[in-house]
């Protein structure tokens, strides 16, 4: 992560993910929150994704912790990344 740049990881579904978090991302009035992952995440196809926030929104890591694992179960239950972890189970052939 960046300069000003504070981080924690974390486990959702069995992968680790690294977050880094910064307020008042470039006097923007937001926070920068950045997800990273070896593995896929129904927020992202490559394991990486960048998410900006309104500033008042948090009061520190506990809340983005929470933020955070609320945005992935909820992307989670999109029927597409169910399809993604059925798929991910078996080989494929063609």
């Amino acid at each position: 992560m960046g300069d000003g740049y504070e981080t924690f990881t974390m486990v959702w579904c069995q992968r680790n993910i690294e977050v880094g978090y910064q307020t008042n991302w470039l006097n923007s009035g937001h926070w920068h929150i950045e997800l990273r992952c070896a593995e896929r995440l129904p927020v992202t196809e490559t394991g990486y994704r960048s998410h900006f926030v309104p500033e008042g929104a948090f009061s520190g890591e506990d809340e983005i912790r929470t933020y955070v694992l609320a945005w992935l179960d909820e992307a989670a239950r999109d029927p597409n990344w169910a399809r993604y972890l059925e798929d991910s189970k078996q080989l494929k052939l063609f």
